[in-house]
């Protein structure tokens, strides 16, 4: 009964903080690296931008926001052109599954990756299926070593935009083949958050 206790305890916190850390979040995907809107413009349309994933014309950028309507205002009003909006419904991470997060830097001869994964409804998946896909992702980098590292995952209704470490795609698809995930766009990017 302990057992069932700490581990409902223990999803409940991880389900709570996940969905606190992406209330009102959204990927934005667009056709150039983001020249980052001016601080005043952001507040007024009550926007923050949390990262960005720079990469020539496959750029992505991280917005929070009250709703999707404030975010478009904002990005009409910045003039940015963007190819698709995603809302974020849930946070998926190595923690999720019981690992270690990711290192607050790249290890040395890491790129870092937006790996882009078709799988319709995953921000609707109950928790245990969440951690159980955390759990492959995990089980999986245990096995390639330190050639890889995952930070995160957004989850959106479509698909997720995963953000990993490695030392090259073609261990991020060794390890999309080893977690059962499938691969829809790898990009090579800069990451900063704001």
């Amino acid at each position: 009964m302990t057992n069932f206790l700490t581990s409902a305890v223990i999803s409940a916190a991880i389900l709570a903080s996940a969905n606190a850390a992406n209330a009102g979040q959204f990927v934005v995907e667009l056709n150039e690296p983001l020249n980052p809107p001016s601080q005043s413009l952001l507040s007024a349309h009550a926007v923050s931008l949390d990262e960005t994933f720079s990469a020539g014309p496959d750029s992505y950028a991280v917005f929070s926001a009250d709703t999707q309507d404030a975010l478009e205002t904002m990005i009409a009003s910045a003039s940015l052109e963007v190819e698709k909006i995603s809302e974020v419904l849930f946070v998926n991470s190595p923690t999720v599954g019981g690992g270690e997060a990711a290192g607050d830097m790249p290890r040395e001869g890491h790129q870092v990756f937006v790996i882009e994964r078709p799988i319709p409804g995953v921000g609707f998946f109950g928790l245990e299926k969440k951690q159980k896909i955390s759990q492959n992702s995990n089980a999986a980098i245990e096995k390639l070593g330190d050639t890889i590292e995952w930070d995160h995952s957004y989850l959106t209704n479509e698909g997720t935009y995963c953000v990993y470490r490695a030392d090259s795609s073609d261990t991020l698809r060794e390890h999309g083949a080893l977690a059962g995930a499938p691969i829809g766009k790898i990009t090579p990017v800069q990451q900063s958050s704001h």
